[in-house]
């Protein structure tokens, strides 16, 4: 019996990486017996995969994610022989791993601990000296903004931020007052910033983010959402963006993969040869 892959409330990572093992060890890699087995997650797995490698990404020097990407390694290079053994190593080195700073009081957080009027002007009085922890939990819940998390998924990355990285023990009170913190951030910058003009800023390629993001904020200054926009390549690369002909297309492909404009027709001007793209603000 799986225990992570059909549990709605566990973090994605943990289901792609049992749903590696499984088709590995359980179905020797074929995706015929797989998609049998779990044909509703079928779609969703590639998901997973993709929260896996951010938070991998995120978290390249903490423990519990360190350990993750080494039990997928072992599996990639069969290295592990059966579920059993892949159970084990994921308890040991990823779920239930306790580090030297184990001493911090884990509570438990329900619904009765949230606070809900969210506001910067309170002070945690328990962490006024600690910069350090105030600040890894600061840029912790940026990371979350507009992601598509669950409740269940914030819960989580804050107990092991906590864990792995506040040495002192504290006690529930302080413990809910830092997780108050990470919410309201978390909410505050979903105030502060669009989802689109968070996508866009994610973009790797950070002069591409900053084209695509300029160009964007110029179709929302023209366009509100389902109207149109024409514009030559000329026009686009050279008075709009700014930017040679290259970048400026790859920024309106960013924004087309993106879902935030889309290609509604191709026209040609009559006294002119030069054609033009007419776009649509879709987000």
């Amino acid at each position: 019996m799986v225990k992570y892959i059909d549990n709605v409330n566990a973090r994605a990572h943990l289901r792609f990486m049992e749903w590696q093992a499984v088709l590995r060890l359980t179905y020797h890699r074929d995706y015929t017996d797989m998609a049998q087995a779990f044909p509703e997650y079928m779609e969703v797995c590639d998901q997973w995969h993709e929260q896996y490698k951010t938070y991998i990404k995120r978290n390249p020097k903490r423990l519990r994610a360190v350990a993750l990407n080494s039990i997928y390694l072992s599996l990639l290079n069969n290295k592990i022989e059966n579920l059993e053994e892949f159970y084990l190593r994921l308890s040991t080195e990823v779920t239930n791993l306790r580090t030297s700073k184990s001493r911090v009081k884990k509570a438990v957080l329900d619904e009765e601990n949230y606070v809900t009027e969210f506001s910067f002007d309170t002070k945690i009085v328990g962490f006024q000296n600690n910069n350090r922890i105030v600040n890894l939990v600061l840029k912790e819940a940026v990371e979350f903004v507009h992601t598509g998390y669950t409740k269940n998924e914030l819960n989580s990355a804050f107990n092991d931020l906590v864990l792995e990285y506040v040495e002192a023990l504290i006690n529930k009170k302080e413990l809910v007052a830092l997780r108050d913190l990470f919410l309201k951030k978390v909410y505050a910058m979903e105030k502060s910033i669009t989802r689109a003009e968070a996508l866009i800023l994610r973009t790797p390629d950070k002069k591409l983010a900053k084209d695509a993001y300029h160009l964007y904020g110029l179709f929302k200054l023209r366009c509100e959402v389902g109207d149109a926009w024409t514009l030559s390549q000329t026009e686009l690369a050279r008075e709009k963006l700014g930017v040679g002909k290259p970048a400026a297309l790859k920024a309106v492909d960013l924004l087309i993969k993106l879902k935030l404009i889309e290609i509604f027709e191709q026209v040609t001007f009559v006294n002119a040869e030069a054609q033009a793209t007419v776009y649509k603000r879709i987000g």
